[in-house]
């Protein structure tokens, strides 16, 4: 049997009460990201003002389950946010109020990354960790937050043993993250759990998980396509004198295969051409090849003991592997795909696994500024290679 205990906190964490008349039915966990969106049914009344609905309010969801006995108190926090909006409603005879929740994490991309009162973080002149970027981006955050949620440890926030140079200026926390992301190596990702550690670090290299078709699982669909492949990559950093970077990256084979699609790519802050040629080739090695999205629907174990599978240990950034299906499907289900997305409810979760993220195209389009935004300036006559 299993039971769920919705728990409310004012900002600071003091508690306030349990909502033992509320329910929800889902909610997500995804890399490059953390907890999304929990929709909670409280069965109030349209008019009720407890201080326990107080916008800003952090929410806790605890389960308690056959897994979670030996555990301390005998429950497992699945999910932690806080109140973004609420909606009293009636229909007919019925009443109630609509919470809609958010993972902290969300709160990375409402503040700029500062210390005190200064925006601008200059990495170009020695080459530093990206890892280490990311650690001094969280340093400030946790010292300039109030109630930061957010925490990481030396094992969590992770070296990516490569270096670059670059200059940051008036970035939200997330902006710097996804920037960091996008020049660190290929496979690496960035997520947050719902005790607020900060997670950055490489795909693991042996599954976390093995799924059995008929046990585990019954519904699976596959998707491919080559609508996201980018294989080459116009580079340009805006100068046009001695410190100019405007440099053509492509993958062969890939254009071969499925013809040139280019990205044109404008970044101004890079410090040297040492860290545009890390950009470029870790944005080619993930997006040379079509995507291959693998949408799962796992089941939970509690009801039956022979089938289903523990859900709550299933987390974005973890690996797994598919048995029980045919030689041919091979190329599919490779033997240690990557979980990107959880969508989870009480009885089953959906995994989507191993999707393509084209980082750089994502950070191109949020950027106010980008190639075609300033060619009124002149861009160079000619790219190098």
């Amino acid at each position: 049997m299993k039971n769920i205990t919705i728990r409310v906190s004012r900002p600071d964490g003091s508690f306030l009460k349990d909502w033992s008349n509320a329910t929800f039915e889902t909610f997500t966990k995804e890399i490059n990201a953390g907890l999304g969106v929990c929709e909670i049914e409280l069965g109030e009344k349209f008019d009720y003002e407890g201080n326990d609905l107080s916008l800003g309010n952090t929410v806790e969801i605890l389960v308690s389950d056959k897994e979670t006995v030996d555990l301390p108190g005998g429950y497992q926090l699945i999910y932690s946010g806080y109140i973004s909006m609420y909606k009293p409603w009636v229909k007919g005879k019925k009443e109630g109020i609509t919470v809609w929740l958010l993972g902290h994490y969300t709160k990375l991309a409402l503040d700029v990354w500062k210390d005190g009162t200064t925006t601008t973080f200059d990495y170009t002149g020695g080459a530093v960790d990206f890892g280490q970027m990311f650690r001094n981006l969280m340093d400030r955050y946790i010292a300039e937050t109030v109630n930061p949620k957010l925490s990481y440890t030396a094992g969590s926030l992770q070296l990516t043993s490569t270096t670059g140079k670059y200059l940051f200026e008036m970035k939200t926390y997330r902006e710097g993250i996804d920037k960091i992301k996008s020049m660190a190596p290929a496979n690496w990702f960035w997520y947050v759990d719902e005790l607020g550690l900060v997670y950055f670090r490489l795909k693991p290299t042996t599954p976390t998980h093995t799924f059995v078709f008929g046990k585990h699982f019954s519904k699976v669909n596959v998707e491919r396509s080559m609508e996201k492949i980018r294989n080459a990559l116009l580079f340009w950093n805006g100068e046009t004198d001695g410190t100019k970077i405007y440099k053509f990256y492509e993958d062969v084979a890939s254009v071969a295969q499925y013809g040139r699609r280019l990205l044109k790519y404008f970044d101004y802050k890079v410090g040297d051409e040492t860290t545009a040629d890390i950009i470029a080739n870790k944005f080619l090695a993930e997006n040379k090849e079509p995507a291959i999205k693998v949408v799962c629907e796992i089941l939970d174990n509690n009801e039956n003991d022979i089938n289903g599978y523990d859900i709550e240990s299933i987390n974005p950034g973890e690996t797994c592997v598919f048995k029980g299906f045919n030689e041919q499907f091979a190329d599919i289900f490779r033997e240690n795909m990557l979980i990107t997305k959880v969508v989870y409810s009480l009885n089953k979760v959906e995994l989507t696994i191993e999707i393509q993220k084209v980082s750089l195209i994502e950070w191109q389009d949020r950027t106010s500024k980008d190639v075609d935004d300033i060619n009124s300036n002149g861009s160079p006559a000619d790219y190098t290679t």
